[in-house]
């Protein structure tokens, strides 16, 4: 019984680390702001209707419903997170660590 017990609280513990639980190592920056050149890409990973409502010039629209599937389109390993809400912004950074991206940095637009 403990045994199901402790493997059913380490996986809900693993779910809220995964979506709620801070990063910590990547800088907020301002996308309007910042330009580091050519090597950088801006990935937009809010849903179409709210990247078309407030778009950020320059930005690789893909939300994070398809970034599983479609990560591959990305063109470069370094990576600035366009999110519109924090738990938005941990999935996406946590998913592009996981896959040999280098998440530099995140805005967040509401």
């Amino acid at each position: 019984m403990y045994i199901i017990l402790i493997s059913f609280l380490l996986i809900v513990m693993f779910y809220l680390y995964q979506r709620y639980f801070p990063i910590w190592y990547v800088p907020r920056m301002d996308v309007a702001k910042v330009n580091y050149g050519n090597n950088i890409v801006y990935l937009d990973v809010r849903d179409y209707q709210d990247a078309s409502h407030k778009p950020v010039q320059g930005a690789f629209n893909l939300p994070y419903a398809y970034l599983k599937r479609h990560h591959d389109q990305i063109t470069s390993c370094e990576v600035v997170v366009v999110a519109s809400d924090p738990v938005l912004k941990n999935l996406s950074i946590r998913f592009l660590k996981g896959h040999g991206f280098k998440v530099v940095g995140y805005q967040l637009i509401k």
